[in-house]
This record gives C-alpha cells, sequence and structure tokens, in this order.
C-alpha cells in the first residue's frame, strides 16, 4: 500500500532534500554518524585556549608552582561554565586541571577532587559526547585505569578500556584517543592491536591549540611502537603526575 511519502511527486523532493543534505555533510567533513572533529565555535575555542594554557603548566612549569597555576586555570574555566552551563566543553577542561591539581596539591580534599573530576567528564558526555574530540572519554579512561579501586577509589580497568575503546571507536583519527587505545593495549600485552592504534597516533597532524600536549603524545607513541614492535608490553609511566599516587 502506498503513500503520498512513498510515490510521486513527494518521495521525489524528500529523496531530492535528502541528497541535498548528504553533499552538504560531506562537503563540511561530516559523517552522518557525528563520530568526526567538529569545527570549534567560540565557546568550545575558549575551552581549548584554557587547556593549552593547562598543558603548558603540565608540561613545562616547575612542580613547586604548579597548584597555584592549576589554580587560576579552574577560575577561569569555572567562569566560562558559569556563563555557559549547557556546555560540554568547559566540563571536560575542568576535570583534567582538578586531575592535576589534587595531584600538584595533595591535601584532605584529594579523593573528592578526583570524584568530583569524574562526576563532571561523566555529565560531560550525557551534555555532548563528541565535546573536544573525545576528551570526555580518554581522560575518563585514563582515570579509570591509573587510580586505586574501592575501597580507596573507584579505579576499574574494565571500566578503563570501555571509555578508551568507545573514543577510539568515535574518534578513529584523533591522536588522544589512538594514543592511549593503543597505550593501554600495549600494557595488557595485546600487543598486536596495540601497534595500529599507536601507528595512527603518531600519523595524526599535530593539533594548533594543543601543539605542546600533541608533541608529547607523538613522542610517546613513537616510543609505544618500538616496544610493541619488539614484542614487548610495558607499563608506561606517562601522565605519571597527572593523578596523585597512592602507592
Amino acid at each position: 500500500m502506498s503513500t503520498p511519502f512513498t510515490r510521486g511527486p513527494g518521495r521525489q523532493r524528500i529523496h531530492a532534500t535528502l541528497t541535498i543534505l548528504l553533499v552538504f555533510l560531506n562537503l563540511c567533513g561530516i559523517e552522518a554518524s557525528w563520530a568526526k572533529s567538529r569545527p570549534l565555535d567560540v565557546i568550545a575555542t575558549r575551552a581549548r585556549e584554557i587547556q593549552s594554557d593547562w598543558a603548558r603548566v603540565f608540561y613545562e612549569a616547575p612542580r613547586e608552582t604548579q597548584g597555584t597555576q592549576y589554580g587560576k586555570l579552574l577560575e577561569r574555566i569555572r567562569e566560562l561554565k558559569q556563563e555557559n552551563p549547557t556546555r560540554a566543553e568547559p566540563l571536560i577542561v575542568e576535570a583534567i586541571i582538578l586531575c592535576t591539581y589534587s595531584a600538584a596539591s595533595l591535601g584532605l580534599d584529594t579523593i573528592d577532587l578526583l570524584e568530583t573530576a569524574r562526576d563532571l567528564l561523566k555529565e560531560s558526555i550525557r551534555m555532548d559526547p563528541h565535546a573536544l574530540e573525545g576528551g570526555a572519554y580518554v581522560t575518563l579512561g585514563n582515570l579509570y585505569r591509573r587510580l586505586p579501586g574501592w575501597p580507596i577509589l573507584y579505579g576499574d580497568r574494565k571500566l578503563a578500556k570501555e571509555y578508551l575503546s568507545t573514543g577510539a571507536r568515535l574518534f578513529p583519527e584523533g591522536i588522544d584517543t589512538n594514543y592511549f587505545m593503543g597505550d593501554f593495549l600495549l600494557e595488557e600485552g595485546n600487543l598486536s592491536q596495540a601497534i595500529p592504534y599507536l601507528e595512527k597516533a603518531q600519523a595524526a597532524p599535530l593539533r594548533p591549540s594543543l601543539r605542546i600536549s600533541d608533541e608529547h603524545v607523538h613522542l610517546e607513541a613513537a616510543d609505544a611502537l618500538v616496544e610493541a614492535r619488539a614484542g614487548r608490553h610495558r607499563a608506561s609511566d606517562f601522565f605519571s603526575l597527572f593523578t596523585p599516587s597512592f602507592r
């Protein structure tokens, strides 16, 4: 049984509209699954700028000054979050800063800070799972991977793999999503599975807004590839300062 939507001019108009839409999406470099990276708008750009400043502190600032600098970055990202309560990007960057702030300024609130970071990342995924090229999945995966489990905290390697693999699936060309998935697999001893991810990470172009961190990831991916191709698995100490040590 046919309807106006399955025959005649109506169907042709719908088909034409869908064709135009698909052509437009392809021209914009957007897939129907919305999984590719999107151009940064003003809010995402501001969040990225703060993340870039965070990377400079994390990789280059003297250890004794980091706590103070992270505190200032938290003020900036929280102001952006307050101005844009429906956006996921500020939540992701705030969580990243909280992780390193908790490591640089060990105190009685360390566990609270790490739990807040986890909650911010989960909320950002609910808001927009594709924000900042899967940054929430990468950060959550590393938190679950590196933190101790119950009764101290919420570390869980099964959940770590789930988050990291989801990030790699949503952003199959991303430098972070590929490196951390490959690094996790290498640590697990799954060398043959790790190599393709690490190769993609090493080949990924540097992002101008995150050049400092991307350069470090490239170097780490290259080192990890040497180990994987030589048949050696490793327990990576990359981002060893990203979270506090509970050992």
